[in-house]
């Protein structure tokens, strides 16, 4: 499976901005849904219905519940990314402890907790597994995640041991396998290096490492932001420079390219979110006050195509 995606904060003096690329390799239908609080989005894996304590939205492959990246009302965002390490996840239920698949643990998190660390707190009662109460494998993608808050606080979460560990991320990046540890490692000999020059010694790959280390790069190299607008025009100035051009990787298990699907970018303090699709350059943006109906489930679609404006 060819999942690319890279993940940076950016910071500004009154808060902090979560950005991501989302690649894929196959044809593929994305747009924003909305959960009003109390919503009924999924069930545990003992068969009890799972609700949002808070409003939620962000963005969903195929109209369906479950969040890729998203922010909910009480300024939590976060993210998935593709985390293939060749183990899979436990296939034991535990009575006391919540037992979630990975692809619903994602939207557990921003559906009920205000904070990061209400979420690290709680990590220790969460146990992901593949298999449901009857014995039936359920959809139980390889994931970590990384989340922040309206207080500036982060947090990758990453399976190690079938449990959930949580993971400063002093360098504000994420991207897929291998471990974070792992990608600490290899940025930390290239930072070793002397008398670095961008335009030559920056790798230019689009493998896992590569992006990491040019993401943090060009990250820490930027101009500071002054302000969340200068936030958002970083992080998408940034992951441009980071994102899979459409024909320059084929994939001959689904006879399709992986490319960027879509760039997006959330402010957990405005709990707001903005995105930008392949095909159409223009960036959309919404938050919770501007949605008109708050009580029902809302699905926000996407235009496709290249747009521009007159000047």
């Amino acid at each position: 499976m060819d999942i690319m995606c890279t993940s940076i904060r950016i910071n500004y003096p009154e808060g902090v901005v979560l950005a991501r690329t989302m690649d894929y390799e196959v044809p593929l239908d994305y747009n924003i849904v909305y959960f009003p609080k109390d919503y009924h989005y999924a069930d545990d894996l003992m068969g009890n219905p799972l609700f949002n304590k808070y409003e939620m939205m962000g963005v969903s492959f195929q109209n369906k519940n479950p969040l890729k990246d998203g922010v909910n009302q009480q300024g939590l965002a976060g993210c998935t990314n593709l985390f293939i390490t060749g183990k899979s996840f436990s296939k034991d239920l535990f009575s006391d402890k919540l037992n979630l698949s990975s692809m619903d643990y994602f939207n557990y998190a921003l559906g009920n907790y205000t904070s990061v660390k209400e979420l690290v707190d709680d990590l220790d009662r969460i146990h992901i597994s593949s298999q449901d109460l009857t014995g039936n494998n359920v959809i139980c993608p390889p994931f970590h995640f990384y989340f922040m808050d309206r207080f500036g606080d982060s947090v990758v979460i990453e399976p190690q041991g079938k449990t959930l560990i949580p993971m400063d991320n002093p360098y504000g990046v994420l991207t897929n396998s291998p471990s974070f540890k792992s990608h600490e490692r290899r940025l930390q000999r290239f930072l070793k290096k002397k008398n670095l020059q961008p335009a030559k010694d920056l790798p230019g790959g689009y493998d896992p490492v590569s992006r990491f280390i040019k993401a943090y790069y060009l990250k820490e190299h930027h101009i500071p932001a002054t302000n969340s607008d200068d936030a958002f025009e970083q992080a998408y100035s940034i992951l441009e420079a980071l994102k899979l051009p459409q024909g320059f990787l084929f994939n001959e298990k689904y006879q399709s390219h992986t490319y960027t699907r879509y760039i997006c970018a959330y402010d957990p303090g405005q709990r707001k979110m903005t995105i930008r699709t392949h095909q159409n350059p223009m960036i959309y943006s919404i938050d919770f006050h501007s949605l008109k109906n708050r009580s029902s489930r809302q699905s926000l679609f996407l235009p496709q195509k290249m747009m521009t404006t007159n000047l």
